[in-house]
Formats: C-alpha cells, structure tokens, sequence
C-alpha cells in the first residue's frame, strides 16, 4: 500500500494553531513595495528527530472536512521554531538569578518534558489533495485551513507523485528528499526562464548543465548565447559551440582562452591542454570568428512603388517641381491601373512588355522635359529610364563566405533558416556593444519569425542581464534599444518559438516588466533585501521562503515554475548537478586513444 504520510515511526504529531496573514514593505528606487502572505503555524510535539527534519524542505498537509469530503491543503514549511512554556514568561527585565533558573528548567525540558513543543512556521502551496481509490488527486485550491486541524508530514513518494513530470529531465535532487526533480524541459524553454543569485553562487555553471540537457532532448533547437564575461566558451566546449566575438583573436588559440574566466575548481581537476586542444579544434574547424557592428546591405527593391515614392515626396513639398510631380502621379496611377500593376511590380517585368514600357517612359520623359534640366530629379528619373533599357547591374556573388558580412542579421538568419543549430556563443565583452549587436540580433530574429514562419526554436541567453534590461536607461549608452528588444523578444518570442532566459544577480534594478514574463526561475544567494523583495513581488512568491535562500550553498537553488513543473507555482530546493563534472568527463573522454 502506498504510503501518503511520514508519521516518523509516530514522532510527529501536530495541530494547527493559528492562521495569519504578514505583511513586509520596503521601500525600492521606484517606491514602496508592500507583500502580504498567508502564513500557518503548527504546534508540533517536541521530538529532536522531528527537529532536526523539519529543518529540511518539507510538505504537510492540513486536514480539511469540505461539503464533498475530506480533504488535505499542502503547506510548505518554511520555519520551526522550538519553544519552551517557560520561554513565554522570560524577559531581560526579569532579575539575572531567575532568569538562569529559567534557563535551567528549559535546557532540562528539551530531554523528556510536556512543557516543550515546535512551532512550525508554514506557507501555502494552493494545492489540496484528494484521496481516492484511484490512487492521489492534486487540484489547485484556495481553501483556508481550520485552526485545531490535524497536519501530516508529506513521504517521499507522495512528494514525487506531486511535483515530478514523469519521464522528464533531471534538475537537480530535492533537498531534503533524496529524490531527483523531473521537469518538462521543453517547457523550461517554450515559456522563457530567469536564474538569479549572486556572484559566486553558480548561474553560469546551472544555465550552462540546462542548456546542455536542452540540446540533447530538443531537436534542431539553436541556442545563441550573449556572453559579457566570458564565461560559457569554458563550460560548454565539449560541445564545440561556435563563437562569434567583437575581439578580433586572429585565430590565436592562447589569446582566445586569455579572454575566457576558467573557474578555479575547474584549473585545479583538468589538465589545461586539454582546454588548449579543445579550442584549437574550434579554430581549424572554422567555429572561431569575428562578428561586427557593420549595418546591412540594403536591397533596394526596384518597382513601380520605387517611383511612385520618388514623385509622392516632391509633391508633398509643395515647391518647385510639385505640380509637375502630381501630374505625373495621376498619370502613373492610371498606367498601373490599366495594367493590371501595382507598387509591387518590378521595373524588369514591365520592361517585357513593350507597349507598357513604352508608356511608361512616355509618362517620365514627360516630366523630365516640364523640369530644370539641372535638378537633381532629373538624374534621378533618368537613373531609373537606365534600369528599364539596361537592367540592373550585375549584383555581387554571395555564395562565398568571405564576401559575407557577419554582423548580427547574419547570424539571425543563419540560427533561423541556416545552419546554424546547435550552440553559439557571442562573446562581446564591452557592454555598449553588446547592446547594439542584442538589440540589432533580436529584431532580425522576431522578423524573420514572423514573416518565414520557420519551425526551427531558438533560444536567446542573456548573461548578465542587468546589462541589457535596467530599470533605467538611456539612449546615449544603447540601454533603451537593448531593453526595448528585449521586451518585446520575451513578450511576443513564446508564439514564433523564439524564446529567451535571463541570468542575472541584480535583480532590484531589471526591468520588472521583462521580470514579469518569465514562467520559470531558479533563486540562489540573495543577500540583498529588496532583490529578494522584488522576486516575491514579480513572481507572488511568499517572502518567507525567499528569505531562506540566503542559507543556500553553492549549487543549491529555489525553483519555481509555472509551466516545467507537474504542479503549477510550487516552490521547491534542489540541488543542482555540477556541470564542471560533465565537462571534464567529456573532455577526457575525447583525449582517450
């Protein structure tokens, strides 16, 4: 039979004793930010062992009598606290000899004493659940608990059955539960992701283990990444990613891994020619090149609509030569009427048919002998009389790569309709820069989405995001473009499959707007109490279990995720696989004979 409980060989035994709701306000750069949440408080009775669990993530469910039923509401303890009776009455006002009595009888009392019990300090998931003959039901639920009611620790199994998507992707274990956290990948990309924590805690080296399990289950998925400081070309380069830098290397292998930041746990397990060997793979395979800030090349499209532009802009002057342009643009209007043409029709396939070329030199002929023939229309009309007799000038081959300009337009359309799945890095280390090529990147991106509708995902990675989405910016230092961009890349990316994660470690002065689209997020070391404060605002989070990120070591996290999760918007505390691991074990592989 399946075992829903953890009774804890019949330790725990608790009630709830009250149901309140906080409130926590701070004061940030844009105002004051005020947070209420829900908080439970179960007496427990006092059992180190109980202690000592519940110090770990846990789950209890509060029983709940319903019109339908029993049923249970899952809190999430955040809090225990051990209290003693005597604790209620001890205050530093009391004399110092009884004040040590006191804390005599308490330390006395933790041994064996009906004086002692736990206060467990617990938040709502807003789930409930059922239990059937089928087996376990989870629905979400707004239901308030009832004061005096009996709570149950949550087992493992029951924990498993809650929040792991079977046949999923490995996050991480939950802490606390032994057990490892399954996750719907697909949707951790479909619906754009954050991981934020401060510096230290181990962003690059999660996003990096993500994106490697990413690419393996997602097929033809393209990542580029926008690398500020240099730190994935190192953590992925067993998978032998592309780079694209601002810095020209000239192919100079030691000046490549000079730019890169090796981690120093990694320097001291890998042997460093391994990395050497490893990027000079790259560079004679041709991944390692230069990208630009060069605009460009415009095609200009060559149509009846060309012409009507040209005319259309003089008239609206209303100078000299507007008359005349007006004329001829009536003239033109019934010519493509008659013809059956319209702003689209190019000045080649009217040169085919002669009769219509014939009138429409007539018509600009015309024009040109009502003018100054020194005005610079003139010219322009005569240029375009050029095209019609000779046709446009031989155009430049592009099948060479070396003709190319690789700049970010290029690299769009080589992620979206070229060749180029798989994993890119763009390494542009002067944040300025970086902007433009983001902001140029991203509306090629969304346009060659839209307008070729291709089915090919492809997920843009921002690094060091407050570079790129600040609460404040300015025009001067590219920060308006960049955020602009981007916003619109994590609000409108999801419906063309273009989608984006964010990782940064100051959270207070993002975009709270760019915040506010992401569906999943992993929470580190935030020491900072409005970052904190802001997440929980963001993201309806209880601040309460915010707070206990700043005991997290490094690799440990708080996830959340609307989507990747079995259960919507329940928080949990995993502990990460380490990438550095994978990598070396790939990389040493590779040298074996």
């Amino acid at each position: 039979m399946r075992k829903v409980f953890d009774d804890m060989n019949g330790e725990f035994s608790a009630r709830l004793r009250a149901h309140k709701i906080t409130t926590r306000t701070s004061r940030t750069r844009e105002g004051e930010l005020t947070l209420t949440s829900r908080v439970a408080v179960v007496e427990a009775r006092f059992s180190l062992n109980v202690l000592d669990r519940l110090h770990e993530p846990s789950f209890i469910a509060l029983k709940r009598p319903t019109s339908e039923g029993e049923t249970y509401i899952i809190y999430e303890v955040v809090g225990v606290r051990p209290m003693h009776f005597q604790m209620l009455g001890m205050d530093v006002a009391v004399p110092k000899v009884i004040r040590k009595e006191f804390l005599e009888t308490i330390d006395r009392g933790w041994k064996a004493s009906e004086e002692t019990w736990i206060d467990v300090i617990a938040v709502p998931t807003n789930y409930r659940m059922d239990i059937d003959e089928d087996g376990l039901r989870f629905e979400r639920s707004n239901l308030t608990p009832l004061v005096g009611s009996e709570a149950r620790i949550l087992s493992r199994e029951t924990v498993k059955e809650f929040l792991c998507v079977e046949g999923g992707v490995e996050v991480g274990a939950l802490i606390g539960f032994n057990l490892p956290l399954t996750v719907n990948i697909m949707e951790l990309v479909r619906y754009h992701t954050g991981l934020f924590g401060f510096t230290g805690c181990g962003k690059s080296n999660l996003s990096s283990y993500l994106l490697r399990k990413s690419l393996e289950v997602i097929p033809d998925l393209s990542v580029v990444i926008f690398d500020v400081a240099g730190e994935y070309l190192i953590h992925l380069l067993d998978l032998a990613p592309r780079i694209f830098s601002t810095e020209d290397f000239g192919q100079d292998v030691q000046r490549i891994i000079d730019s890169q930041a090796v981690p120093e746990t990694l320097e001291e397990k890998l042997d460093r020619n391994l990395i050497i060997d490893a990027i000079k793979r790259l560079v004679d395979s041709g991944k390692v090149q230069k990208i630009t800030l060069s605009q460009p090349r415009e095609q200009i499209a060559f149509n009846m609509g060309l012409i009507m532009q040209l005319f259309s802009g003089i008239a609206r002057k209303r100078e000299k030569e507007s008359i005349q342009a007006a004329i001829a643009i009536a003239k033109l209007n019934r010519f493509t009427a008659e013809n059956g043409y319209d702003d689209t029709t190019p000045l080649e396939e009217i040169a085919k048919d002669h009769r219509a070329k014939a009138q429409l030199e007539e018509i600009l002929n015309e024009f040109t002998d009502s003018i100054h023939s020194m005005s610079s229309t003139v010219k322009d009309v005569q240029s375009i009389l050029n095209v019609l007799n000779e046709g446009l000038p031989a155009e430049e081959t592009w099948g060479d790569e070396g003709n190319v300009i690789k700049n970010a337009e290029w690299l769009a359309s080589k992620v979206v309709i070229g060749g180029f799945s798989g994993l890119n890095i763009v390494y542009a280390p002067e944040p300025e820069v970086a902007r433009q090529i983001v902001s140029r990147f991203i509306r090629s991106l969304l346009w060659l989405k839209k307008t070729h509708g291709v089915r090919r995902t492809v997920l843009t990675v921002l690094d060091e995001a407050q570079e790129f989405i600040p609460d404040r910016t300015r025009r001067d230092d590219f920060t308006e473009e960049s955020n602009k961009t981007v916003e619109a890349l994590l609000r409108q990316g999801r419906k063309y499959r273009a989608n984006c994660w964010v990782c940064s470690q100051r959270v207070a002065h993002l975009n709270v707007n760019a915040l506010q689209q992401l569906h999943s997020y992993f929470v580190s070391v935030l020491p900072r109490f409005y970052d904190r404060m802001v997440i929980a605002d963001a993201f309806s989070l209880s601040y309460d279990l915010l707070d206990k990120t700043t005991d997290l070591e490094t690799g440990e996290w708080l996830f959340v995720s609307y989507k990747a999760t079995k259960q919507r918007n329940v928080p949990t505390f995993i502990k990460t696989p380490n990438n550095e691991e994978i990598l070396i074990s790939n990389l040493t592989r590779e040298r074996r004979p």
